[in-house]
């Protein structure tokens, strides 16, 4: 059976694409937070506020996991509902074949009934 719905495929890829694309760059980006909060010790920020610290470091690195652990589950599954959808419409189709397969081949065949009055 021939594969329908190339754009759904291509869709579908592409969201598992950029799941990984996410959860790589997120612990890339957490790593140089928990690194900048341990190296940069005495910042002061907006509104005098100490930004460094390896406890600034150790919670936005907890705050970045999270949030990437959450958005790479987001697109992986929306990525894969839509190999699920294509799954749903390739075994619909197949059980829709066979199905017609199987009465076709239980139709008893009859001769063509021939009219009463037909003379040859």
């Amino acid at each position: 059976m021939d594969r329908q719905f190339t754009a759904l495929r291509i869709i579908g890829t592409v969201f598992k694409v950029l799941a990984w694309l996410v959860l790589i760059l997120g612990l890339l980006v957490g790593a140089f937070v928990l690194v900048a909060g341990f190296t940069l010790t005495n910042q002061l920020g907006l509104a005098s506020l100490n930004l460094g610290g390896p406890l600034a470091g150790i919670v936005g690195f907890a705050i970045i996991l999270i949030l990437t652990v959450f958005g790479f589950l987001f697109l992986y599954a929306v990525g894969e509902s839509a190999y699920l959808f294509l799954s749903i419409e390739e075994n619909t189709r197949r059980t829709a074949y066979f199905a017609q397969q199987e009465y076709t081949a239980r139709q008893p065949t009859y001769p063509p009934p021939v009219p009463e009055d037909y003379e040859d």
